[in-house]
């Protein structure tokens, strides 16, 4: 009997040992999978930037074709972004990866938002999307990486408006609440609802759309890498908050 259950325990140790390995590989291949496609996707977008801004520097260009030489470029610039983003989650999430630093500095919020805004503006306009934006006359510095919390906001902004289906508001307001500033995004759908499905242990896939973001549990990881935290309230299927909350220097 006790050699039975000896048996017993060294066949359930050696297939826990297996599914650990298998979901390790799993991952792994995750992560070379998203840094091959991240790879696949910027260098033919940042070719057609490149030639892009290029042809924005001639002077005899009729406003039209401007606009959507200027058009494609932001679609290219967020898309790229959007790709470096996914691969940067991913690898901060990755075990390979929990070493490794991202640099927190006093971060001028109101300048960060300055630079933003009118890139979500175009991104809200071009699915039909408004912006209620409630911001005060100042703001205080958070402690984050400015650079890469442009991305992640930016990356959540397109989120919200792909989601809502071409009809809908997003509020965007800004607060202190104690020794914390309070980032909160409200978004309200008019429209058909969209919802997400699991792709892999990473992305969600909304197939209405065919757009791509990066789950729950990567966003709120990457928030709190970022010296931030991420709370997420979903009312109804039409009605969902995002607060981020950032210590103040």
């Amino acid at each position: 009997k006790n050699l039975c259950n000896k048996d017993l325990d060294a066949i359930n140790e050696k297939n826990h040992l297996s599914k650990n390995i298998s979901l390790n590989v799993e991952k792994a291949n995750d992560l070379d999978l998203l840094r091959a496609l991240s790879h696949e996707v910027r260098t033919p977008l940042t070719s057609i930037r490149t030639m892009t801004r290029l042809l924005l520097k001639y002077q005899d260009l009729e406003p039209k074709i401007t606009q959507l030489l200027e058009n494609i470029d932001q679609e290219c610039s967020e898309q790229i972004n959007r790709m470096e983003l996914i691969f940067r989650a991913t690898e901060l999430k990755s075990k390979n990866y929990q070493n490794s630093s991202v640099e927190l500095v006093k971060t001028s919020l109101e300048t960060l938002l300055n630079r933003c805004i009118p890139r979500w503006k175009k991104q809200a306009q071009r699915r039909n999307i408004y912006l209620d934006i409630g911001l005060p006359k100042t703001l205080p510095q958070v402690v984050s990486d400015p650079r890469m919390l442009d991305k992640v906001l930016t990356s959540l902004i397109e989120k919200c408006t792909r989601s809502l289906s071409g009809q809908g508001l997003i509020r965007i307001q800004v607060s202190t609440a104690g020794h914390q500033l309070k980032l909160q995004f409200q978004t309200e759908s008019y429209g058909r609802y969209n919802p997400l499905e699991a792709l892999g242990q990473v992305l969600m896939l909304q197939p209405e759309t065919g757009s791509v973001s990066l789950n729950l549990d990567v966003t709120k990881n990457l928030f709190h890498r970022l010296g931030g935290k991420l709370i997420v309230r979903q009312r109804s299927r039409r009605e969902e908050t995002f607060a981020i909350f950032f210590p103040l220097t």
